[in-house]
């Protein structure tokens, strides 16, 4: 048997699936991670936006909306305007999975304010 014992063999290859299993993994937990760090940057621009566009007295809704991209959904919007200040606060969910498997819905949240224009 060419100085390997009778135990030894395959053990190449049990390791290499174990080592392919754990890339994978790996890689997947950093995809997930991508995920969720672009949702909550698109949750705090649309968030942004939408302030924005409530300050300049313009339809800050539509504004949101354009914002977000398809595939992701607009769960919640909130807008509210007080002591000059014009705040908008959105939720977006983010589907968490394999392509086509939704496991989990990822919901972000994010607010943003803006002094109101004093001319309006």
């Amino acid at each position: 048997m060419s100085g390997r014992t009778r135990r030894e063999r395959g053990q190449a290859t049990v390791e290499l699936v174990g080592l392919v299993f754990a890339v994978l993994l790996v890689g997947l937990l950093a995809i997930q991670g991508i995920t969720v760090a672009q949702t909550a940057s698109i949750a705090q621009e649309a968030a942004r936006n939408g302030a924005r566009a409530l300050s300049l007295g313009q339809d800050w809704k539509a504004v949101v909306e354009r914002t977000v991209p398809d595939g992701l959904d607009v769960q919640d919007l909130e807008p509210d305007v007080d002591d000059g200040t014009a705040r908008v606060r959105v939720e977006i969910s983010a589907p968490l999975g394999l392509a086509g498997m939704d496991i989990v819905d990822l919901a972000v949240t994010r607010t943003a304010a803006f002094p109101v224009e004093a001319d309006r």
